[in-house]
């Protein structure tokens, strides 16, 4: 785990200066702080930190093929490392180093480009081939470790974050219109785009390649679900055990590690089921991290037990309260998650990284389990509604407009209001609170003036050829895991762990494993609206049964109440009249009327304020301030 960036030229002959890639990776030393690594020739500048997890004492970056012709930097882990490296010394390739990341130099001289299909983790690479002149940049199949490239002076910039490059001078800070739309909108900024304008995101599953000024993306890897009258046909227990052996395989192998590594567990199935098949490989007590609200109403555990209070599974249980006292820590939550999602989240994760970073380096964690067995309330909702849609629009837009189904089922009544088919317009409604909020209106003129145009992009989505065969549960499956997961979900997770120099690994999000889910119907997915009944059944006689019944319970930190207490000085500061004009993203009339509604309780707009509350933190920190830090 670690942080790259570099800089390849279209002039092949032009060598980047050491003070430029000193630059750009100074700004992510927090994401490795264990030592540093350049690679300077024609052409090619690679810069590196790193956090040392795997092969301590030789595991230095950049790592080289034999005769130094292929050199790569590397964010992440490899977690077959030890197959792919008997299978390569098979082939007489020789090693200098024990790192998982030597091996993608050697597959790469096998393999060319489709040497990522090999990798079995979460990566981002910047890969140089110095007889080819060309750059190859690749992210995961899931985009769990993130990587930013733009366009400048004749050059390709790259860099685990959107910092590193603007710390280049080559791009000005300066927020994309398209990006704050999103961000109002959907609640994170979608792939490609970053919410700097001039920069992009190496989408998950791609390979990028520059070649003397030429760029090239290609997509290596996208999930897919079968057509919806060609599941296999097994039992439900079946199902279940397979996944179970497969969620144990890839806890195993996530477990591959030089340094101690304990886990990320709240009171779930998901983190719960990661942590209990963590216990048998391991003679160690396991270090857990559990996040408590200070605030019982918001706390998942009050008056429960987690795994931690059941001896045999031998855990070293640690707390991390959460409260109004850490409001402040939005603004480090905007720092580190550069406004690609919502801030308020992070601000959790934030204290729980900061405790695990006092133990570990390295923690295991659930995410990614919703939204492969489609954990959401959503879900629900989507089997609820299906027999309204039968209805004529007339009708259905009357029942979503009823005030008691707008105010207590907000989701529902947006998904009724909108289009029948399972597209990405439906999904969003299905999911977000923002459009309800009438967050956009909070936009300023000229903002929205910069926009007009553009309205029917906004829910735009790729699909794949086969999409519209695909049972609307997996349709809706599809869009979380590109979307919602890979633009959301797990940025926050990368962003708030790496604040505090800490390795956050994600088994539910092995591609084997990923796959098989894929396959799994979505009638034993959910059973009788009981969300992830296949993983309850696959975990019933290995976790307790009082945690393998338990409902989910989002992971929650209550910015919508903290906005309605006494603002911190960063918040009222940002929030003022004369912050707004100066940013130029927001009307401050429309904001100042919507805090006064909010912190009066006639309305609750906390998710639409946060969101305007983070981008102008973004505005101070990276184009006003110009000091790239809080």
């Amino acid at each position: 785990m670690c942080g790259i960036a570099g800089i390849a030229y279209s002039d092949v002959a032009r060598v980047p200066e050491a003070d430029l890639l000193r630059r750009m990776t100074d700004i992510l030393r927090h994401r490795g702080p264990d030592g540093e690594g350049f690679h300077a020739a024609p052409g090619i500048g690679l810069g590196f930190r790193r956090l040392a997890i795997i092969d301590l004492a030789t595991g230095e970056q950049p790592i080289a093929n034999e005769d130094g012709s292929i050199v790569v930097v590397c964010n992440g882990e490899i977690y077959n490392h030890v197959e792919l490296r008997a299978s390569l010394e098979a082939r007489g390739h020789r090693f200098r180093t024990r790192s998982d990341v030597e091996t993608i130099v050697h597959l790469y001289e096998e393999r060319g480009d489709t040497f990522v299909e090999a990798l079995r983790g979460m990566f981002a690479l910047a890969l140089w081939d110095a007889r080819r002149r060309r750059l190859v940049l690749a992210r995961d199949r899931f985009g769990i470790k993130p990587l930013y490239y733009a366009s400048a002076g004749g050059a390709l910039l790259f860099a685990s974050e959107q910092k590193g490059i603007l710390a280049s001078g080559e791009v000005t800070a300066k927020a994309d219109p398209r990006a704050v739309r999103d961000l109002l909108t959907f609640g994170r900024v979608r792939s490609p785009r970053a919410f700097a304008a001039g920069i992009s995101k190496v989408p998950a599953g791609h390979l990028l390649t520059f070649t003397e000024g030429t760029v090239a993306l290609s997509r290596y890897w996208d999930v897919t679900f079968p057509d919806a009258r060609e599941y296999e046909h097994r039992s439900d227990e079946a199902w279940a055990e397979g996944l179970r052996e497969l969620l144990a395989e890839s806890v195993r192998l996530h477990m591959r590690s030089d340094v101690p590594v304990g886990a990320w567990l709240s009171g779930g199935v998901d983190s719960s089921s990661v942590v209990a098949l963590m216990s048998p490989l391991t003679a160690s007590r396991i270090p857990t991290f559990t996040m408590r609200a200070d605030d019982p109403a918001d706390d998942e555990l009050d008056g429960l037990r987690a795994l931690s209070d059941f001896p045999e599974f031998r855990l070293d249980a640690h707390r991390v309260s959460c409260g109004v006292r850490d409001f402040p820590l939005f603004a480090q939550g905007i720092w580190h998650s550069e406004t690609q999602s919502l801030g308020s989240i992070a601000v959790g994760q934030l204290r729980v990284a900061q405790a695990s970073a006092e133990h570990v380096k390295v923690v295991l964690c659930g995410e990614g389990a919703d939204e492969l067995l489609g954990g959401y309330s959503w879900y629900r909702t989507l089997s609820l509604l299906g027999p309204l849609f039968a209805l004529s629009p007339p009708l259905r837009h009357l029942i979503a407009a009823f005030p008691p189904i707008r105010r207590r089922w907000p989701g529902a009544a947006a998904t009724l209001a909108g289009p029948e088919a399972m597209n990405f317009e439906r999904y969003s409604r299905s999911i977000t609170h923002l459009t309800s909020q009438g967050a956009a209106r909070l936009m300023s003129r000229d903002l929205a003036d910069s926009l007009r145009g553009a309205e029917d992009e906004l829910f735009d989505s790729p699909i794949p050829p086969d999409f519209e065969r695909w049972h609307p549960f997996a349709r809706m499956q599809y869009f979380d895991i590109k979307h919602r997961m890979g633009d959301g979900v797990v940025h926050a997770l990368d962003a708030a762990s790496m604040a505090h120099s800490v390795e956050a690994r994600v088994p539910f999000l092995d591609h084997v494993f990923a796959e098989y889910c894929a396959r799994i119907p979505p009638w034993v997915k959910m059973r009788r609206l009981r969300e992830k009944a296949v993983l309850r059944r696959a975990m019933r006689n290995v976790l307790p049964a009082e945690i393998a019944r338990r409902p989910k319970w989002p992971m929650h930190v209550p910015v919508d109440a903290w906005l309605r207490g006494p603002l911190p000085d960063f918040a009222r500061e940002a929030l003022s009249a004369e912050r707004i004009d100066e940013a130029g993203c927001f009307d401050a009339a429309a904001v100042a009327k919507a805090l006064e509604l909010h912190r009066a309780r006639r309305e609750n707009l906390g998710q639409a304020l946060g969101a305007v509350l983070g981008v102008q933190l973004w505005d101070r920190m990276f184009r006003r301030d110009r000091r790239l830090g809080v």
